[in-house]
């Protein structure tokens, strides 16, 4: 009889804990959902002003805080290029193409020379370890293209983690910059980024957005502006190209862990 009664007791309990854990889950979501709710409100007020955005992400993603070093090993990027000048400074390679290097051959008038050089610069910064980034690549001086180093794996969009290609007005690949970042340690373990949404909210409550503006699809990226004891900080941002309505672009950033505007 008392087995019986302490079974009933302990189902009894074993129910209560699943009541009050199920209650207790509950009232930590409703935050969240708010937020959401909240975050949907001003993106239909956002589309009201005429304001256009592209397709954004409501996922969460995960990253950290990274310490880097400048690297100056950098002359292995140039071990198979030919007919070029090329040197250190500050931490970063200058290289530039001779008119008869594999880069300045044949016609450049037809176009079909300057895909080759496209193809050529890729090739470069891929073996390199560098990819395309569109966001640097759309607010760069006309005859731009750059490419990131990732850490991380996300993109860099610090100076310290670029090449960036030059063309002429025949957009012939003429010369070439690249810094990078080397001996990347992880500060802090990973912990949750505000969401590609929230980032677009965060820019339009700090004003960034106007009537008439485009916005970009967001990319991830990390970013720096703090050194300490030689080494650079970098956390992740939300990276956006506005457009304006009288055409000029620009380039808009979101702390992706704290919200705050880092545009400049």
């Amino acid at each position: 009889m008392q087995f019986r009664r302490l079974k009933i007791l302990m189902t009894m309990l074993f129910i209560f804990l699943d009541v009050f854990l199920f209650f207790w889950w509950r009232s930590n979501q409703r935050p969240s959902i708010k937020v959401t709710d909240a975050n949907a409100n001003i993106i239909s007020e956002i589309k009201n002003q005429k304001i256009k955005v592209a397709n954004f992400s409501t996922s969460v993603t995960y990253a950290s805080y990274l310490a880097g070093k400048r690297s100056n090993s950098l002359m292995s990027t140039i071990d198979k290029l030919s007919n070029f000048n090329a040197n250190i400074n500050n931490q970063t390679l200058y290289v530039t193409f001779n008119k008869t290097s594999q880069l300045g051959r044949g016609n450049t008038s037809s176009g079909k020379k300057a895909a080759t050089d496209d193809v050529e610069a890729s090739k470069i910064a891929r073996n390199a370890g560098y990819r395309y980034n569109p966001i640097l690549s759309k607010v760069n001086v006309k005859n731009r293209v750059t490419y990131s180093q990732y850490i991380d794996n996300l993109p860099v969009i610090a100076k310290q983690g670029l090449m960036i290609f030059n063309k002429d007005k025949d957009r012939k690949v003429t010369d070439f910059t690249q810094t990078k970042i080397t001996k990347v340690t992880v500060l802090r373990d990973e912990r949750a980024t505000i969401t590609e949404e929230a980032a677009i909210v965060a820019l339009y409550k700090f004003n960034e957005l106007n009537s008439g503006d485009k916005l970009s699809k967001g990319v991830l990226s990390y970013d720096t502006s703090v050194k300490v004891n030689g080494y650079d900080i970098y956390l992740p941002v939300w990276v956006f190209v506005v457009t304006h309505a009288k055409g000029n672009t620009g380039l808009l950033k979101i702390n992706a862990f704290t919200g705050d505007n880092l545009s400049e």
